[in-house]
């Protein structure tokens, strides 16, 4: 594991919930992005992907009490190297962009559409 890559996965301290591939994406497209986004992130963001040995798992309201939860399907993770990073950069893009919600919050489709384009930008800024 790459020295920079296994920082960020220190830094997480078990934020990172899912199998070892999926982990070892999100920390190898944290450690291509500036220290102060990679320090907002691992300190305020849970990565949650499908276990190997756990069919469900439970968090408690404390657990995720001011962060931000990013699902990674098992889908994602069966698709080429480009679109998982892109796809990662693009979900920290919504977070660090303060986007809000679309189902907890009505939004219009240009809305949703303005926040998307801002997402995939943010994930072109560090090559993904």
């Amino acid at each position: 594991m790459d020295e920079k890559v296994g920082e960020v996965y220190e830094a997480f301290h078990g934020k990172l919930v899912g199998s070892f591939p999926m982990k070892m994406h999100v920390c190898n497209v944290l450690s291509n992005m500036p220290d102060e986004i990679t320090n907002f992130v691992t300190g305020n963001c849970w990565f949650i992907g499908s276990l190997d040995d756990a069919w469900a798992f439970t968090f408690t309201g404390n657990d995720l009490k001011n962060q931000h939860l990013i699902f990674l399907s098992d889908e994602l993770l069966i698709q080429d190297d480009y679109q998982i990073h892109h796809s990662i950069a693009h979900e920290i893009g919504h977070v660090m962009l303060n986007h809000r919600n679309a189902i907890l919050l009505h939004q219009t489709k240009g809305e949703i559409k303005k926040q998307e384009k801002e997402a995939d930008d943010f994930a072109r800024t560090y090559g993904f």
